[in-house]
């Protein structure tokens, strides 16, 4: 059963009111899998209209696997002007 951490920041950081959470799995997940996942163990995350999983530094694509132990960040969306 992978555990995997994820790191907050922004808005997902001050819904959830925490710097980093961990998700416990019954499978290892896809990135969009892992997504899915977050919006529906947390409702808040759901409402967000643009929601990224960056994974070792990258935005991987929706089929790649997250292994345990890798550096995972939520990136919510992002506004600029």
């Amino acid at each position: 059963m992978p555990n995997y951490r994820i790191l907050l920041f922004g808005l997902t950081r001050d819904l959830l009111q925490n710097k980093e959470i961990v998700l416990r799995s019954e499978k290892i997940l896809t990135a969009a899998q892992l997504l899915q996942e977050l919006k529906t163990s947390y409702p808040p995350l759901a409402k967000l209209p643009s929601l990224r999983i960056a994974a070792e530094h990258h935005f991987p694509e929706a089929d790649f696997i997250l292994n345990e132990g890798m550096e995972i960040a939520l990136i919510p969306p992002v506004s600029g002007g």
